[in-house]
C-alpha cells in the first residue's frame, strides 16, 4: 500500500469501487434545471417555478420533476395529481429546454475533480449511479469534463428500477466484480442512503445538496463530510 493511501480516511482505505450520485453530489445541476423547468412552465402557460423550488424538487428523475412542476406541489407526481396528457407534453417540452440548457449555468462541487482524480491515482474504479436519465448524465459529465474518470453511468432509466431501490448500485458491483465491503457510495439525498443501506454498502452524506430541504444528517448516512476532499 501507498504512503497516500495509507493515511487516508478509514472510509477510502481497502476500497475497490465508489459510486456516485451525479445532481447535487458531484455536480450544482440546479441552475440548468430551473431554466429549462420555467421554460416549459411558461410553454404550458403557467408561472415560473425558480430555482428555491426547483432544488426541493429534483432527485427523482425527469418525469418526476416535471410532475412536480405542473401540480406546484412536492407530491405532484403521486397517481392522478397531473393530468397525463399534460404531462407528455410538459415532459417532451421539458427535454427539449433542458437538451438546449445543459451544461449553460452548473459546474463542479469544489473539490470534486481533486477527489476523482485521486481515486483514479489509487486505482479505484468509479461509477456514476444518478436518477437523471442516461442520456443527459453522459451529456453533463462530457460537459463538466469528468466522464474519463468512471468506467459506467447508470441512470433512471438504464435498468428497471432506479434509486432508493438498490438495483443500480448492485448491478454496478455485479458488472465490476466488487464485494460491497469494498465499495463506497456517495451521495446527497436519501434515495443515496437508502439504496446503499438497502445493497449492504457503506454511503457517505454530503450536506450540500439536494434532499427537499432535509438536513443529510437525518437520513442517518454512516458519515456525513462538507467536502469530498476530507476523505483524502
Amino acid at each position: 500500500m501507498n504512503d497516500s493511501l495509507s493515511n487516508s480516511h478509514p472510509f477510502i482505505k481497502n476500497l475497490s469501487l465508489v459510486m456516485y450520485d451525479l445532481d447535487g453530489t458531484l455536480v450544482e445541476s440546479v441552475p440548468d434545471l430551473a431554466f429549462a423547468l420555467d421554460k416549459m412552465l411558461l410553454d404550458m402557460n403557467r408561472p415560473a417555478a425558480g430555482e428555491p423550488k426547483t432544488r426541493l424538487w429534483v432527485g427523482n428523475g425527469i418525469p418526476t420533476l416535471v410532475k412536480r412542476a405542473l401540480a406546484d406541489d412536492m407530491k405532484g407526481d403521486q397517481p392522478g395529481s397531473v393530468d397525463q396528457r399534460l404531462f407528455e407534453k410538459a415532459h417532451e417540452r421539458f427535454r427539449f429546454h433542458y437538451g438546449e440548457a445543459l451544461g449553460l449555468y452548473c459546474y463542479l462541487y469544489p473539490g470534486v475533480s481533486e477527489f476523482l482524480q485521486a481515486m483514479k491515482d489509487r486505482g479505484i474504479k468509479q461509477v456514476v449511479i444518478t436518477n437523471k436519465s442516461e442520456q443527459f448524465s453522459h451529456r453533463l459529465l462530457q460537459l463538466m469534463g469528468i466522464e474519463h474518470y468512471f468506467e459506467r453511468v447508470l441512470g433512471g432509466d438504464s435498468l428497471p428500477e432506479m434509486k432508493p431501490h438498490p438495483m443500480p448500485l448492485l448491478h454496478a458491483m455485479k458488472m465490476l466484480d466488487t464485494p460491497t465491503h469494498q465499495a463506497l457510495m456517495i451521495g446527497d439525498s436519501i434515495n443515496d442512503i437508502r439504496a446503499a443501506k438497502a445493497a449492504g454498502v457503506k454511503v457517505i452524506g454530503l450536506p450540500y445538496g439536494y434532499n427537499h430541504g432535509v438536513p443529510i444528517e437525518e437520513a442517518n448516512p454512516d458519515l456525513v463530510v462538507s467536502s469530498l476532499t476530507e476523505l483524502l
